[in-house]
């Protein structure tokens, strides 16, 4: 993890407060384990041991909390019914973050909690407190194999789980981690003979959880934990009834910019502006489920989604459907001079699945008047808003606005080649718009432009209609945006009455930005929203995860 990435995860606003939190709850936990331990009459031969068998009954109290907590933040379905009631008190937002976080803290009282038990059977075989020896506690009895097996399985777990791992070979981690379901397994029958009990040898059950209730004296954390396994394990099998109802593939179509579009017919899914969906392609992998924002409206008669092809499986995908690497180098060669979107040949068109859409980014409806100030960059980051855009286009056109007057659209691009594929929508969008001042859109290209480029653009630019790159009213801007000067020309605007009119110049203006795109920009646009805040002009930001 680099230096930039560990302060992001520890130590930006939101963490320090989640860390005075969440932390002190888990040595308050601990405390309270070993304060059990230590007072409990009928497990007084157990307590000779001191110190390491209570440090690792207050460990193992944590642990069945960290184990309850994280299964939750992956509990996509669910999030996604509760997050527009809840967003306002739970960042759920941030639940793969927050998994993070509980991963962290059980690595953590993992080793505590190994470690102490090390020393305790060691105690235990030394001071011949049961009759047995510390290997047979460690290999032959049921909490030992099953305290090893897991302890195994982490480490294979959070070998994968590095960003290096993800972004290279996203399969490692993709499999390694639903060993997490044997993990729980182990961990409902961790207890099975039970190390905590007040008699000298293992006492067993035959039936569930494989101990006798009478003697052992555990927190029988089982029955919490085993509850929010029990979800997961039923939305796995929601979305695997909803991955397989019909889906259609109707269309290919292979970008100037070299993006693949596919579009699918699925009657069965409902979706909102910038929403995406896990897609499977049985033929590549019958287990592999990959998230791609959807980039088609929800008034669109198909779904489409728009991807790049970086890596095994994209390229895979890219050569099943008939629009691999090798189509889609010769498509956009051609298109550099046809400046047309060509459509790639489907046949032998794989079988896709998809399921429902997992994260609400956008909604036109607004309880408080907004103005939009869409900021994107790279050429594929700004999907979520050719989604957003189009959807506010066809609301527009059923007069459905509601209280959104004002949309600016900014994106930042290296060069001219990644505007191609959304250059159509952007081009259809504003020859509809009746309000010339209802869109603005601002294309920044930040190549560095050399001197036949610049002749090029000068003399071809001179008193045209269209930009001669975009093919757009708009003219394409060239370098970095300037963010603060952005916000404070809209802040004038609106404080003024130029932008909302004259009779708006004195109300209280709420200008929503949202953000797709790298984090070091996302961090200076934010800080310029803030910044750029006054009690007339609120600037929130919000960014597109």
């Amino acid at each position: 993890m680099s230096a930039s990435c560990f302060r992001k995860e520890f130590f930006s606003a939101r963490s320090i407060i989640f860390n005075f939190i969440f932390y002190p709850f888990h040595v308050l936990v601990f405390a309270y384990g070993c304060y059990s331990q230590q007072t409990s009459a009928r497990l007084h031969a157990l307590n000779t041991l001191t110190y390491s068998v209570w440090v690792s009954r207050g460990a193992a109290l944590v642990l069945a909390c960290d184990a309850t907590l994280i299964m939750l933040p992956m509990l996509r379905n669910i999030i996604r019914i509760v997050r527009p009631r809840l967003s306002v008190l739970i960042p759920v937002d941030k639940n793969v973050w927050f998994h993070r976080q509980v991963a962290y803290s059980m690595a953590f009282w993992t080793a505590v909690h190994t470690t102490a038990h090390y020393v305790n059977f060691i105690k235990v075989e030394r001071t011949q407190l049961r009759p047995e020896l510390a290997l047979q506690i460690h290999y032959s009895q049921a909490s030992g194999v099953t305290g090893h097996f897991m302890l195994f399985i982490m480490i294979i777990m959070y070998s994968t789980a590095t960003r290096k791992i993800q972004n290279e070979c996203f399969e490692a981690f993709w499999y390694t981690h639903h060993l997490a379901f044997f993990f729980m397994l182990a961990l409902f029958t961790h207890a099975t003979g039970c190390f905590v009990r007040d008699t000298p040898d293992p006492v067993y059950s035959t039936k569930f959880p494989f101990y006798s209730e009478q003697h052992c004296l555990g927190y029988e954390s089982w029955r919490w934990t085993i509850w929010p396994f029990v979800l997961y394990v039923g939305e796995r099998l929601w979305r695997e009834i909803q991955g397989r109802k019909f889906t259609r593939l109707e269309k290919v179509l292979v970008h100037p910019s070299g993006a693949m579009e596919l579009r699918m017919i699925k009657p069965s899914l409902k979706f909102t502006p910038g929403q995406w969906v896990f897609l499977q392609v049985p033929s590549l992998s019958e287990f592999q489920w990959h998230p791609f924002t959807i980039s088609s409206a929800p008034e669109d008669p198909y779904v489409s989604l728009t991807i790049s092809q970086v890596g095994d499986w994209t390229q895979a995908l890219g050569e099943a459907v008939g629009a691999g690497p090798a189509v889609v180098a010769a498509l956009a060669t051609a298109a550099e001079t046809s400046e047309k979107q060509q459509s790639a040949d489907t046949r032998g068109a794989a079988d896709i699945s998809m399921v429902a859409p997992t994260k609400q980014f956008y909604e036109v409806v607004n309880n408080t008047r907004e103005f939009p100030i869409v900021r994107v960059d790279g050429p594929y980051g700004v999907t979520p808003f050719a989604s957003i855009l189009k959807h506010i286009w066809y609301r527009q056109r059923q007069g459905k606005l509601h209280r959104l007057r004002r949309v600016e659209f900014i994106w930042v691009c290296r060069d001219s080649a990644a505007f191609a594929w959304f250059q159509s929508v952007l081009r259809e969008i504003e020859d509809a718009q009746i309000d010339p001042y209802f869109l603005r859109i601002n294309m920044y290209i930040t190549q560095q432009l050399n001197i036949d480029q610049l002749y090029n653009i000068t003399i071809n630019d001179s008193g045209q209609e269209y930009d001669t790159l975009t093919h757009l009213r708009s003219r394409t801007l060239y370098g970095r945006p300037d963010f603060k000067a952005i916000y404070t020309r809209i802040r004038g605007a609106i404080e003024t009455g130029a932008f909302l009119g004259p009779r708006e110049s004195g109300t209280i203006s709420h200008i929503g930005t949202y953000f797709c795109g790298p984090s070091e920009l996302a961090k200076i646009v934010r800080e310029n929203a803030t910044a750029c805040s006054t009690p007339t002009a609120r600037f929130t930001f919000t960014k597109h995860f």
